[in-house]
């Protein structure tokens, strides 16, 4: 019944909504949907048609770069480590992280369906790798897939071996109208020799488990899980939300876990009578933690009407430890009550590429979340979310690009939104416009797999620095993500400031190779006013999933207090139509390069100044189509000692350090 009253209510939302905004799409606007079918094929072979030849990386110098690519461990195949899951996780007290993953096949390991973590109790450096956590012991129905992974470390414990890993996994049970079904998950005392604990649940009554991409461990030594009930992975939500929870004990090194449902609405309807769903859901608690958030990306039809068939987020909120859950706390993205960033973000120019006349007003137009986010929770209290923006097609897809563009072309932002009193209201910044949206890749016995850009916030244990990351394909002539690189913004929550945008690839043995990259959940503290971000990405067949993979946990990537006061938030990031690399090399010697990308053409005006403000050097003008422009500068006769390049294009000037040795 429920449903019946809600898709007459959709028909004349429909009515209303078309009337009232009068949108008329323009033709050659290419979108994209969340891809919420969940693989499950562990076929073997390499008989997948090539879809995809890479562009060939450009040559430079081993060392070009200070990363440092560790190989960790291998999984059977590449499926474990789609969607932003919590794979990496770093406990800075113990100096250590853990990474969580499927198994290689025989000969290299005991199966795809076993489940192993991979530790250094040395910040990064050294490895242990493939231990294993979980044994599929009831064949087929127990075989483990999409991992989760964290470290509980009890308060006050400074020695690795005094913490636990607490896993998290989905199930082949078929208990849940289809593959799907089951959970497994466990704990095992860090590093040690024991065997790790092991549980599995099945599908009973409305507890109907699927597939879920929130998990977490907070300070307290709750484990806590939660995943929108459906009927295996594309039925509609049923507004309930699944939380498998528990606290830590010592007595048995476990978490006492039990089950609970939470009404959490989220099934919308579009003007043409679809269902929203849940596009991707987060779970994650301040640093004391008391406060917990539990955020999903789906439309609960309490928003304004311009978000009809678009998806925001939506959370509940705990300040019990995670003992009771309340909400709902809508973000409203458009609107005239929607966040300005979010309003502001594109030019009139390219508006008037997606409609027709009448151009609609800016707070009509229907801006939707997409498919993926992070979350984290500061030293206040307060949820930080990252994740993108575009136009929705009010129907529950994002339009990715248009005008026969290569690319998004400047039509999809990475937003950081944030809260700054528990939820109540709303702000946030444009971090800054993604070039490509999505990659698929294919595999033997299936349809192509679409992976998109992947956001994860990860922070400092204390909660006052925050590191956003994501993928996103950035060469010339390529129009969709499928030779990603690792980009990074660093934020100071205290003072409300950004970094630079930071490539973090670039110019590694990873450089459009950082397959399926994915952030931790904290960051290693260094003590010293820098913090070393961590990253895992996989090396992959990019024309066969199906292949064995390996992951590579990219190390040496180091912020620090100085490289978070570069840009204050809110206004300044979104004006631009321009961003600006940091030169290569650095230190140089006799030669060094940059990059501009460009949202639309301008002239590119660019000069070098010493530590005093003094002009050194002042380049040719250059004028430019829109995209990325490469800018070298001749620096053979400048002195040894620290200079500033400084690029201007119209009336806005970005301002970058250089060394010359």
């Amino acid at each position: 019944m429920k449903k019946t009253l809600l898709l007459f209510s959709a028909v004349l939302l429909a009515a209303v909504v078309f009337g009232q905004q009068n949108l008329r799409f323009r033709d050659n606007l290419k979108d994209a949907k969340a891809p919420f079918v969940v693989k499950t094929s562990d076929n073997s072979g390499n008989d997948a048609a090539i879809k995809y030849v890479p562009v060939a990386r450009p040559e430079f110098k081993s060392g070009d770069a200070d990363l440092i690519l560790r190989n960790i461990g291998g999984s059977g195949n590449a499926f474990g480590f789609l969607g932003t899951r919590q794979y990496l996780w770093v406990d800075n007290n113990i100096n250590s992280v853990s990474f969580v993953h499927r198994m290689l096949n025989p000969p290299g390991g005991p199966g795809s369906s076993f489940l192993a973590y991979d530790y250094s109790t040395n910040h990064g450096e050294a490895w242990t790798v493939n231990a294993q956590v979980y044994e599929p012991l009831s064949g087929a129905t127990s075989n483990a897939r999409y991992p989760h992974g964290a470290i509980y470390n009890p308060a006050g414990n400074t020695n690795p071996a005094n913490a636990y890993f607490g896993y998290f996994a989905s199930m082949l049970d078929a208990s849940n109208g289809g593959t799907w079904g089951g959970y497994c998950f466990g704990t095992h005392k860090f590093g040690s020799a024991q065997a790790a604990t092991q549980h599995t649940t099945t599908t009973v009554g409305d507890i109907l488990q699927g597939v879920p991409s929130a998990y977490e461990i907070s300070s307290l030594g709750r484990a806590i899980c939660a995943d929108p009930a459906k009927v295996g992975t594309t039925a509609p939500y049923t507004d309930l939300m699944i939380l498998t929870t528990g606290m830590f004990n010592p007595a048995t090194e476990d978490f006492d876990m039990e089950q609970i449902l939470v009404e959490m609405p989220g099934n919308g309807v579009s003007p043409t009578g679809t269902f929203a769903g849940v596009a991707d859901t987060k779970v994650a608690f301040s640093p004391d933690g008391q406060i917990g958030y539990i955020v999903y990306l789906s439309n609960n039809d309490e928003n304004t009407i311009e978000s009809s068939g678009c998806y925001f987020p939506i959370i509940y909120k705990s300040t019990d430890g995670g003992e009771n859950w309340e909400g709902p706390y809508n973000v409203q993205l458009g609107g005239f009550d929607g966040i300005p960033a979010v309003l502001n973000y594109l030019p009139d120019a390219i508006i008037e590429q997606f409609f027709e006349p009448p151009l609609p007003a800016r707070e009509d137009i229907p801006f939707t979340a997409a498919f993926e986010l992070g979350l984290s929770v500061d030293f206040n209290g307060n949820p930080h979310l990252l994740f993108e923006i575009g136009i929705g097609s009010q129907d529950w897809s994002i339009y990715s690009s248009y005008g026969g563009n290569t690319g998004c072309a400047g039509c999809v932002a990475m937003m950081h939104i944030y809260s700054p009193n528990g939820g109540t209201n709303w702000i946030g910044d444009t971090i800054c416009t993604v070039k490509t949206f999505r990659g698929e890749f294919p595999y033997t016995g299936g349809d192509p797999v679409a992976v998109d850009n992947r956001p994860y916030i990860a922070s400092t244990p204390d909660g006052t620095k925050m590191f956003f990351s994501w993928i996103d394909t950035d060469i010339p002539g390529v129009g969709d993500n499928l030779q990603p690189d690792i980009y990074c913004v660093g934020y100071d929550v205290v003072n409300n400031t950004y970094s630079q945008l930071y490539n973090v690839t670039a110019f590694s043995a990873a450089m459009w190779t950082a397959y399926m990259g994915a952030g931790s959940k904290h960051v290693f503290d260094n003590g010293n006013g820098t913090y070393t971000v961590p990253f895992v990405y996989q090396e992959i067949n990019p024309n066969d999933l199906i292949d064995p993979v390996q992951f590579v946990y990219v190390d040496n990537f180091v912020l620090s207090d100085a490289d978070l006061q570069v840009t204050v938030g809110c206004n300044e990031l979104q004006t631009l139509n321009f961003d600006v690399s940091q030169n290569f090399p650095n230190p140089s010697g006799n030669e060094t390069r940059f990059t501009v990308n460009l949202s639309e053409p301008g002239t590119i005006n660019y000069e070098v100044t010493n530590i005093l403000g003094q002009l050194i050097w002042k380049g040719t003008p250059v004028s430019a189509p829109q995209g990325t422009q490469v800018i070298s500068i001749n620096t053979r006769n400048l002195q040894p000692g620290i200079y500033f390049y400084n690029v201007r294009v119209g009336e806005n000037v970005i301002t970058k350090k250089m060394v010359i040795e």
